[in-house]
């Protein structure tokens, strides 16, 4: 059994039943190992979730650095809606991204101040790309500052997120529907 076979069943079990109600033994089960097998990989839990943790938002750096580099060209408008939408399919589809996403609003005293630290150095990755895709676009085409245009979009994007971690995919696409346009409307000029 790989160390990332066991990682993948982990976050299906974070996932499902929280960290709190995750056993070591039902993933060594669930991976055709033993008890003292996973540990000798994984001494706790919450070793397991760091680890894992640290991974996953490396990933999303990486799929944010790289969303921004390959969709350059598009319309500034284009580009920052399709993010919102490739988001919203990625904590779907990937079992890592909305394990990510749902340890950030609902963390684990035990390992709170690991996660916030890790979050923070994805927000960081983020605002960055987005602070450099707001730079350039010209001054005639958006009243705020690079920085002011940051801070409104991830603004948005959280309140995006609480719509897939709390609700269900149709209230986050009600909720961008809505958002989009007073979000787009107010950061052109008129």
């Amino acid at each position: 059994m790989s160390k990332q076979r066991i990682k993948e069943i982990a976050i299906q079990h974070f996932n499902r039943y929280g960290y709190e109600g995750t056993k070591m033994a039902q993933i060594a089960e669930e991976a055709g190992i033993r008890k003292q097998s996973l540990a000798y990989h994984y001494a706790t839990k919450k070793a397991l979730l760091l680890e894992i943790y640290e991974e996953v938002v490396q990933e999303e750096q990486q799929f944010v650095r790289q969303f921004f580099s390959e969709s350059s060209a598009l319309p500034l408008e284009q580009q920052l809606h399709s993010f919102l939408l490739e988001h919203k399919n990625r904590f779907l589809t990937h079992p890592n991204v909305a394990f990510m996403y749902i340890l950030s609003f609902i963390t684990p005293l035990e390992v709170h101040d690991f996660v916030l630290a890790q979050y923070r150095t994805y927000l960081g990755t983020l605002k960055e790309e987005l602070s450099a895709t707001f730079a350039t676009v010209q001054a005639t085409d958006i009243r705020l500052s690079p920085e002011e245009a940051t801070v409104a979009f991830v603004t948005l994007m959280d309140g995006l997120d609480v719509q897939l971690v709390y609700e269900t995919r149709q209230s986050f696409e009600q909720a961008l529907a809505i958002a989009w346009n007073v979000f787009w409307s107010g950061i052109q000029h008129k």
